[in-house]
């Protein structure tokens, strides 16, 4: 998996057309990513982090919320509470095309009677994630004795693995892990993302 020290949603060894010596046009690939990581922030606001509403779940024993805009659709669903795995997926013309599983630690046990105010928190920094790094918060923030660390361990929006931290007073209370990235179909070659259709 490459590294991307900086963040780039888009792999920079994608080709790219040029115009003159220093426009350049996105490729189909490029904007479709791109596209795709305003709509995770988009979406994240209306979901979880967004006092969503819960939809029917597809799987019993899990709460889920979904967002939907044109041919995008987001469905985020998770079981649990004080350590609440879970799994995000993004279909694009109705079919999935991103995913994201979470979990892990979660509360710290001896910190569970603070999970309440823990998870206020972590969605006011959900709420702050951009397109320059749409899996999860921001790198950093922090609130009163709260502060809360986001941290990409490799790749970008294609293939990725992150961690998240909150700290209370300076003591950990809250650990969560995640990985995804593109999902690619098979007929008789492979389907990438942006060539999906109805």
């Amino acid at each position: 998996m490459p590294n991307y020290s900086n963040y780039d949603i888009i792999p920079s060894n994608m080709p790219v057309e040029k115009r003159g010596k220093s426009e350049q046009l996105p490729t189909v690939e490029s904007a479709w990513l791109l596209e795709l990581s305003h709509f995770i922030v988009e979406a994240n606001t209306h979901t979880w982090a967004g006092d969503g509403v819960e939809v029917p779940p597809q799987r019993p024993g899990y709460k889920e919320l979904e967002y939907k805009r044109g041919d995008w659709y987001l469905r985020d669903s998770y079981t649990g509470y004080f350590r609440a795995p879970g799994m995000t997926t993004v279909y694009y013309n109705e079919i999935p095309v991103w995913t994201q599983s979470y979990g892990g630690t979660g509360m710290a046990e001896s910190h569970y009677p603070m999970a309440e105010p823990t998870f206020q928190f972590l969605r006011a920094a959900l709420k702050r994630v951009t397109p320059e790094l749409p899996f999860r918060g921001p790198k950093e923030f922090t609130r009163k004795d709260f502060r809360y660390r986001f941290h990409l361990d490799e790749g970008d929006i294609t293939d990725f693995a992150w961690r998240e931290s909150i700290s209370y007073q300076g003591i950990a209370v809250f650990l969560q892990r995640g990985f995804g990235g593109l999902v690619v179909h098979k007929t008789r070659q492979p389907i990438q993302p942006w060539e999906t259709a109805k």
